[in-house]
């Protein structure tokens, strides 16, 4: 399962807020991200050993969060995902 699939579920799941964006559906959307990877020196790692630093996690506060388990340490979450064989997301996001 990727990881996305896996965040989207255990935030489903527990009722988290967030908002998926598919930089690969919409220029605007990729232009926006490279952006913010071009100009933030929390992407700096990943640039310098050539990944392009996705999943990214943008929190409320602004901050860049790349690392999904991290993240949930300090969430009030169930890390319980429950996925049948053979499922997967589509590119667009859906069926996770």
């Amino acid at each position: 399962m990727s990881t996305l699939c896996f965040v989207q579920r255990i935030s489903r799941k527990n009722n988290v807020a967030f908002e998926y964006i598919d930089i690969t559906g919409s220029i605007r959307a990729l232009k926006q991200f490279l952006a913010l990877r071009d100009h933030s020196e929390a992407y700096d790692d990943a640039k310098r050993e050539g990944y392009i630093g996705i999943p990214t996690l943008v929190l409320e506060d602004g901050s860049i969060c790349f690392d999904y388990e991290e993240w949930l340490k300090g969430e009030e979450t169930s890390k319980v995902a429950v996925v049948e064989s053979g499922q997967s997301c589509n590119i667009d996001g859906t069926g996770c």
